[in-house]
């Protein structure tokens, strides 16, 4: 049973969580409907919008749980000045730019190779050089993603039990990941079998797929998928600390399993409507914040299930970053550019609430959602 003051720190907490997550990333919409109108990348401020879930919560902890000897301090601060940094970042490079669009670089002829870009890697190579703050950025990532690394495994087993961040039952958690990539292949390939099938085009479309699986960039992609992993992983941690280890359990104590899964989809969908407006679509704005919402209501019933299952959160980030990494590589782009700029017909928003629903949102009839679910220190 709750205290007072336990209400009264549990109550900060959600407030430092809410003004984070949400308050400073919509916030940042005026500087991302600035950079719109300058045709500037916004990638760098959409990098530190997903680092702000978990840091509000790192933040809750070190404001209003400096008591409490079992918060590990060193990576809470770890994940609270990254996310100051990428914001930062985020900010310069839209009012800050020292550099136009049309200021662009090749590596390839930089390092002195021979060759078109295309012909040396079978992917351009050409580089803005306004995305200057993107690559510090994704530096400054991959350095505090090892210090992230490293505050880990100094906290101890007992720290990393009380806010939620135990390597449990790994085996199973691997099996879960192996699921996820068979059913996101599925949800993602199905459409286009369908459509081959239907206009008889099928040995075109399996043309098209060896001649990706023959690509050395395909083979390059899969490899470093697991260093990436590492390197970036504040990122992605950064999204599900926030919603899978804190948010899902006090949904789910207030509205009951099932519909506190849900709302809690609406609540992540919602999170990305400053992604939604000004990166990843320009002409389809009511169809990609619908879109968004249907597929974080029924990821995040089979993202639940897999956290209910084996009380993992490492496991959740591991899938979340296949989710946002396999796309580039599935359509042969590699990059993540293929995110931006996206028309989303109508009709399409039927095809992916079919889909999702059968694929993923038929877990929400799993027993994991059937038991009732003590909420622990972390949790609440």
């Amino acid at each position: 049973m709750d205290t007072v003051e336990n209400k009264s720190v549990n109550g900060k907490r959600l407030f430092a969580f809410i003004a984070i997550a949400y308050g400073i990333s919509f916030i940042m919409m005026i500087p991302m409907y600035v950079g719109k109108l300058k045709g500037l990348d916004l990638t760098q401020i959409v990098n530190a919008q997903m680092c702000s879930p978990a840091a509000g919560v790192a933040i809750g902890y070190l404001l209003f749980m400096r008591g409490e000897k079992r918060v590990p301090k060193f990576f809470m601060m770890v994940i609270v000045i990254n996310y100051v940094i990428q914001l930062i970042l985020g900010i310069a490079s839209i009012y800050f730019m020292p550099f136009s669009s049309s200021d662009v670089i090749d590596l390839a002829q930089l390092l002195g190779t021979s060759g078109t870009s295309s012909d040396i890697t079978g992917a351009s190579t050409t580089l803005q050089m306004s995305q200057i703050y993107n690559l510090i950025g994704q530096s400054i990532l991959i350095e505090f993603s090892i210090l992230l690394w490293i505050a880990y495994f100094v906290a101890g087993r007992e720290r990393r039990k009380f806010v939620g961040l135990s390597r449990n039952n790994e085996g199973v958690g691997i099996l879960m990941v192996l699921l996820f990539v068979g059913l996101y292949l599925v949800r993602t390939l199905a459409p286009g079998f369908v459509e081959a099938a239907i206009t008889k085009t099928m040995p075109q479309l399996l043309a098209s797929y060896g001649d990706l699986v023959k690509n050395r960039m395909f083979a390059l992609s899969i490899i470093s998928l697991p260093f990436n992993y590492i390197l970036t992983i504040t990122a992605f941690l950064g999204e599900e600390y926030g919603w899978r280890v804190y948010l899902q359990p006090i949904m789910q104590k207030k509205f009951g399993m099932k519909l506190g899964i849900i709302l809690l989809g609406i609540v992540w969908g919602l999170w990305h409507t400053p992604v939604d407006l000004f990166f990843y679509t320009e002409d389809s704005a009511p169809q990609m914040l619908i879109g968004q919402i249907i597929t974080c209501v029924f990821l995040g019933i089979f993202f639940g299930f897999v956290y209910l299952k084996t009380n993992n959160i490492w496991i959740c980030v591991c899938m979340h970053f296949l989710n946002n990494n396999l796309i580039p590589i599935i359509t042969g782009t590699f990059s993540a550019d293929v995110l931006t700029n996206q028309h989303v017909p109508w009709l399409y928003l039927i095809e992916i609430l079919l889909l999702d629903f059968v694929i993923f949102g038929l877990f929400i009839f799993a027993k994991e959602y059937r038991k009732k679910k003590e909420v622990t220190t972390a949790d609440a």
